[in-house]
């Protein structure tokens, strides 16, 4: 018996270090109390790995692990470590935190992510450390982190802007700090874009997942817009970089974006310098420490290099009168004074730190690993010291990337000079797919297929139970007529995604979109010449904003700063919703999440407001009780008539969130069904035109149920204001009903010749007001 209670006590003291109190009761048990001491050690064992909040603190203490290179080829950033370990011992000077100190455990990794394996697994197998923060290094980090989330330990603000820490459905235990590096390299891309258009660019960079990450966003921010002309790679075991700066230079390029690490920066600057290139030059922030970088590059030769920031300078003696930074100097000079103020990394470990112990603050007697990690996930708008003014930290459960701003800069007599004004490297386009897609579609060639059906029509909708989806579905039902036409209605992911699809995917002829999704594409460029290549067939019908949100939130103003969620980035509501914020000057923190699926976390507090661009009445919103919550009025204000029209949500709607015989007013996007601008001849045009007469003919059968309502507001007849029908769209307008067809052409307001029948239609009196009153704000 004896035997078994070693083998049990043996097997818990390796696999599982925190059931301590089943391995003192396993040494001290009597023989006749075996079996239950043996139950115990197994309930205890199976709490220490099924709880993610059996990280073992003790009362007074809270216990952080780390690894950090302060060998090996990335040692510059030790620096980040040292400073970390000062602002605890800062803390644990002035009491703690919530009456714990703090245990700061860091080992070295020497940048070797072999090593940092078995170095993290020390901390949280033996060590029992609450949690793994700012360990450095894309690589290393990304060693270790589906070993830290499948043990659920959070594994916080890592020290590298990988945008790989920012994938909370895959990796909900880890966490991102700094501005990632496809945002830095978002933010460079605006700048050569708005500076250098016509430049030629060369890119050095590592061979590795640092340098990829940056060079992605590079790519994509540029959109192909400016030319790449040359790229090196270089590894971290290399002795030199000459040979790549004489290929770079050699390219013809005026442009060298330099994605490197300390050690390799220094030489880069050095040997363009030596080489009398004189490009616009721009390095990575995690390049930019002058005592570590700048200064050891050579003064002269640094000078004008360019790269971004998001934190106030360390030696800046302009800022000696701020409080702020006051306090950075004072503990400068009390907790780590070897340590030079000039060195960007120093004010990097400051700012880490300081939010690390934010967090653990409101934790207050919560410890658990769930509840760290909750709160890592719960700031909104926090402002920290060293920060530049304008950026602050957001995060969310759906959002692992705290920091999303930055701040050009040029190195100038011998120090960083910021220049222009904050930039977002989170242009809410970019994080579409079909955005960037649509983007590079000037270069994108089309196979057209040759072995279609001769008259089958695809078109494509909308998500399954969307308005989108339904009309797809009905078209198909009255439509479909054997042999003589087929139309495939095929669920797709809204309105972004429908042009892309329309634009490049073989087999779609056509597609419901809104028409400001191609308003916003032709104002943000996002697709060359689109109103020459895209048409419409007839205006659909509108589909109205709602926006949730607490009571507290009374007009669309009292959203800028907050948390929206705006649906996922190739919906329409999506496009409506930053098109709206964008024209009313509001810029709340945006969260890509279906609108549906966030009530839960709006109930919670967790987000401010949900916004839904579809036809009322919406099925989920319809079942929504909770008395905080209501429906947020949207203005009809000037910025919004160009695209939008005026509407109302009525008690009818909603009879849950708005009172009996009230009314909110909103606005309504319209949806159009559109189609590439195929030429006459081509058998696409063909194959549309075939469904133009099918659909135009039996529009009035679509009207009656069982059809979907909305099936009502189609006008056939009403122009989409500054874009083309397609042709055989207008020709037979203009054939059946000519008046329609002359009032589409005309600017005129009335419509002198319209029929008796026309001039009963509710739904074309109010179009033509509408009409009218557009005309008349623009004289």
């Amino acid at each position: 018996m004896r035997t078994m209670i070693d083998i049990v006590w043996h097997a818990l003291e390796l696999k599982l270090p925190l059931a301590n109190e089943a391995i003192r009761r396993l040494r001290t048990v009597r023989r006749r109390n075996v079996a239950t001491a043996l139950i115990f050690a197994l309930m205890a064992g199976s709490m220490a790995t099924g709880r993610a909040s059996a990280a073992g603190p003790g009362d007074n203490e809270i216990r952080i692990g780390n690894t950090m290179p302060y060998s090996g080829p990335a040692s510059a950033y030790g620096t980040i470590g040292k400073v970390i370990a000062a602002y605890f011992d800062k803390i644990n000077a002035e009491g703690g935190i919530n009456g714990r100190k703090v245990n700061f455990i860091s080992y070295d990794d020497a940048y070797n992510p072999a090593k940092t394996v078995e170095l993290t697994r020390k901390l949280v197998e033996e060590d029992r450390v609450l949690l793994i923060f700012s360990s450095l290094g894309t690589a290393p980090s990304a060693a270790v982190q589906p070993y830290l989330n499948a043990k659920k330990v959070p594994q916080l603000f890592v020290a590298s802007g990988a945008s790989m820490w920012d994938q909370p459905r895959q990796f909900p235990w880890t966490m991102g700090w700094q501005p990632s590096y496809q945002t830095e390299a978002h933010i460079y891309a605006q700048y050569l874009l708005e500076n250098h258009p016509r430049g030629k660019i060369a890119i050095l960079s590592q061979d590795d997942a640092f340098g990829q990450d940056y060079v992605k966003g590079l790519k994509d921010g540029l959109g192909g817009k400016i030319p790449i002309v040359a790229e090196a790679l270089y590894k971290v075991t290399d002795t030199t970089i000459d040979a790549q700066i004489a290929k770079l230079k050699a390219s013809g390029a005026d442009i060298l974006f330099d994605v490197t690490t300390p050690k390799f920066a220094i030489m880069a600057i050095r040997r363009t310098a030596e080489l009398g290139w004189k490009p616009a030059h721009i390095i990575s922030t995690v390049s930019q420490s002058i005592s570590a970088v700048m200064q050891p590059a050579g003064p002269q030769n640094s000078e004008g290099v360019l790269s971004a920031g998001y934190t106030l300078e360390g030696d800046d003696a302009t800022a000696a009168s701020d409080p702020v930074y006051r306090d950075w100097t004072a503990f400068m000079d009390r907790y780590i004074p070897a340590a030079s103020k000039s060195n960007s990394l120093s004010v990097f470990g400051y700012g880490v730190a300081k939010t690390m112990v934010e967090v653990l603050t409101r934790c207050g007697d919560d410890l658990s690993r769930e509840n760290v990690m909750k709160q890592a996930a719960s700031l909104k708008g926090l402002q920290l010291p060293m920060l530049l003014p304008g950026i602050v930290i957001n995060t969310s459960a759906s959002d692992h990337a705290p920091l999303e701003q930055m701040q050009m800069r040029r190195f100038t007599a011998g120090r960083w000079e910021p220049f222009g004004s904050v930039r977002s490297g989170i242009d809410p386009g970019s994080v579409s797919e079909s955005f960037k897609t649509i983007f590079r579609y000037g270069t994108a060639k089309r196979d057209l297929a040759t072995q279609l059906n001769a008259n089958t029509v695809t078109l494509m909708t909308g998500s399954f139970g969307s308005t989108y989806a339904q009309i797809g579905a009905d078209l198909s039902s009255v439509l479909d007529n054997g042999a003589n036409l087929r139309v495939l209605p095929v669920l797709g992911r809204g309105s972004v995604q429908a042009v892309s699809d329309i634009l490049l995917l073989k087999g779609v002829d056509a597609g419901i979109v809104r028409k400001d999704t191609l308003a916003y594409l032709e104002r943000k460029d996002f697709a060359n010449n689109i109103r020459n290549q895209f048409v419409y067939v007839t205006k659909m019908f509108n589909e109205e904003m709602h926006v949730l949100a607490p009571r507290t939130i009374r007009s669309m103003k009292d959203l800028d700063g907050k948390t929206v969620v705006v649906d996922l980035p190739d919906a329409s509501t999506f496009v409506t919703s930053i098109n709206v914020f964008e024209r009313l000057g509001i810029k709340p923190h945006l969260l890509y999440i279906e609108p549906r699926l966030a009530l839960d976390m709006l109930s919670k507090g967790e987000i401010d407001a949900i916004v839904a661009v579809e036809g009322k009445p919406l099925q989920w919103l319809s079942q929504v009780r909770d008395p905080n919550l209501h429906l947020v009025p949207v203005g009809y204000e000037k910025p919004l008539q160009e695209e939008y029209l005026p509407s109302t949500l009525s008690s009818a709607d909603y009879p849950n969130l708005i009172s009996d015989g009230a009314t909110v007013d909103t606005i309504a996007a319209e949806a159009v069904l559109a189609s590439y601008n195929w030429q006459p001849t081509s058998d696409r045009y063909r194959r549309l035109s075939l469904l133009v007469e099918s659909l135009f003919t039996r529009i009035a059968q679509l009207q009656r149920p069982p059809f979907h309502p909305k099936w009502k507001e189609v006008a056939l007849k009403a122009p989409v204001a500054g874009w083309t029908r397609f042709q055989a769209a207008q020709e037979w307008i203009d054939r059946n009903l000519p008046s329609a067809g002359a009032a589409a052409a005309s600017a005129a307001v009335e419509v002198p010749h319209a029929s008796k029948q026309d001039r009963d239609d509710p739904l074309y009196r109010e179009f033509l007001l509408w009409r009218a009153n557009r005309l008349n704000s623009k004289r």
